[in-house]
């Protein structure tokens, strides 16, 4: 089971059950070498979690996370709040920019609302540049109940009009949900983006540290041109004053006793 499809499956429990409010918070560190981890924390409020419970039944029941494990993340499953809230946790790391972009792909599908995730690191001399990139689209979000076919199938197999209800959920997780994005670069403060609902943000943040390791091996190969040619010229002084030693004594013996 994808990631984004264990959400709309989730969608469609919260959703129908009340009109919720969805608290979403992705982060995102990353480390000097380009490889990091993402952290997603999904909250619903109390009347979500009383709806959801009503009956004897419980958050796990509405929505299954067993697979995703085997997909890469690691699942702290959900904790109830005092104040009757609920919380989950997810977290994924990533080996590299570009498994960055996988983790979010599989993460949002295609009509989740952080998209086109991009991450870049470069290299100049002794220094290491991040630069990040993603659009946040919660005018544009969708259930994606439609566009999952396994769960649009089992919705038909119960005679539910998918169409409609995908166009209700779609309205109805335009107004419910919010979300905090959070990225850490290396060498620079965390940037938090705070996202009200049916708002369209392209998030950016760059930064830019000395890459230590890189210096002090540049600050090697300095010392180590500055030695050779000290050697050399103490070399080429040395041969000069052997040739002109040479030189004398060769004119010495050539001078009659």
């Amino acid at each position: 089971m994808r990631l984004a499809r264990a959400f709309a499956l989730l969608v469609v429990g919260m959703l129908l059950l009340s009109a919720c409010r969805i608290d979403a918070t992705v982060s995102v560190r990353v480390r000097d070498d380009g490889s990091g981890t993402v952290v997603v924390r999904v909250a619903l409020d109390p009347e979500a979690v009383r709806a959801a419970e009503a009956g004897g039944s419980s958050l796990e029941a509405h929505v299954r996370l067993d697979d995703l494990p085997a997909e890469g993340w690691t699942v702290q499953p959900w904790s109830a709040r005092a104040d009757g809230s609920a919380v989950l946790v997810l977290r994924h790391p990533f080996a590299s920019p570009a498994q960055l972009r996988a983790v979010m792909v599989g993460l949002n599908g295609v009509t989740g609302p952080l998209r086109a995730v991009r991450l870049d690191r470069g290299s100049e001399v002794a220094r290491s540049t991040f630069d990040f990139r993603a659009l946040a689209d919660l005018a544009g979000v969708e259930s994606g109940v439609a566009t999952d076919q396994q769960l649009a199938s089992n919705l038909s197999a119960q005679r539910v009009e998918v169409a409609g209800l995908d166009a209700v959920l779609t309205a109805q997780l335009r107004d419910a949900l919010r979300m905090n994005v959070a990225v850490a670069l290396p060498g620079a403060r965390t940037r938090v983006w705070h996202l009200a609902p049916g708002t369209r943000t392209v998030l950016e943040t760059s930064s830019s540290q000395l890459d230590v390791g890189r210096l002090a091996w540049l600050g090697l190969g300095v010392l180590v041109g500055i030695a050779a040619i000290v050697l050399l010229v103490f070399g080429e002084r040395r041969a000069r004053h052997h040739r002109r030693g040479v030189r004398r004594d060769r004119i010495r013996d050539e001078i009659p006793t």
